[in-house]
């Protein structure tokens, strides 16, 4: 009984079926021949199909990105990299002191210190020659700071206009190179505690895109006045080269008069006393 009974039983014990066990640990959801470009394997003749695919062009690309805002944009940044430029390369173009009388000339030098102290408080004028050849002989420039290692002061010029006058410092860059920076000075008196007081302010001539005060220019580019503040302790540092006409000047209440001169002639500065005024 028992041994039949045992012999039933192992009769009835399935044998697992080895491919459900299998399919069950390595399962695949895509059968093999269904398999795409995503799967591990490709079908033969994959390959083939996308090499004869048509490439497209490199401007259909272009064509296919293109945005008319971006492309605006670009244009716009072109066009300020391009003025950007030119500003830059005229403020490296020198003015030409050519037409500057006594600048480059020879000529003698007039004292211009006693011609002021023996005015003794009377009007004094002279020509726009006689004060460059006067700055010339007399007022030695060095260059300082950072820029003395690639820049030599060449000289001062004074270049006189109705009602203002142009300071302008002349440097040699390198070997040959020419960089001007001019300041531009006008003149008036005040009643300050009832005695006068002479004030300068760093402007003159026509405004700068018809609003913006001038205060000068760096090679022919035109500066405006809050901008060339930058100059005015080389300007201080020329008034301490000439201190007996500066007292002279304050003692007496003297204001230069500046006016132009004729075509291709001299302009003349002259200095009115106070109780003239």
């Amino acid at each position: 009984m028992g041994s039949s009974e045992n012999r039933k039983r192992k009769r009835r014990v399935k044998r697992p079926d080895t491919a459900s066990l299998w399919g069950f640990l390595f399962h695949r959801e895509t059968p093999p021949n269904d398999m795409t470009r995503g799967t591990l394997y490709s079908r033969p003749g994959d390959d083939d199909d996308n090499d004869n695919e048509d490439t497209p062009s490199l401007w259909a690309e272009i064509w296919k990105h293109f945005n008319l805002w971006s492309a605006f944009a670009l244009v716009l940044f072109l066009a300020f990299v391009g003025i950007l430029c030119g500003i830059v390369q005229q403020m490296w173009q020198p003015q030409s002191l050519k037409d500057i009388a006594g600048y480059n000339d020879k000529a003698p030098a007039k004292d211009l210190g006693a011609l002021i102290s023996n005015a003794n408080g009377r009007a004094v004028s002279f020509s726009e020659g006689e004060l460059n050849r006067y700055l010339r002989d007399t007022c030695r420039m060095r260059q300082t700071g950072i820029f003395s290692i690639f820049a030599n002061a060449q000289g001062i010029a004074v270049r006189i206009h109705d009602g203002y006058a142009e300071f302008i410092v002349d440097r040699l860059v390198g070997a040959n190179m020419h960089q001007t920076t001019a300041v531009n000075l006008t003149f008036h008196q005040e009643n300050v505690h009832g005695r006068p007081e002479l004030k300068v302010e760093l402007k003159g001539g026509a405004p700068i895109m018809g609003s913006m005060p001038r205060g000068g220019s760096i090679g022919c580019v035109g500066v405006p006045q809050k901008h060339i503040q930058v100059m005015q302790p080389a300007l201080e540092t020329l008034l301490d080269c000439y201190p007996d006409i500066v007292n002279t000047i304050k003692e007496f209440g003297y204001c230069p008069i500046f006016e132009a001169g004729p075509p291709n002639g001299e302009g003349r500065v002259t200095l009115i006393p106070y109780t003239s005024t």
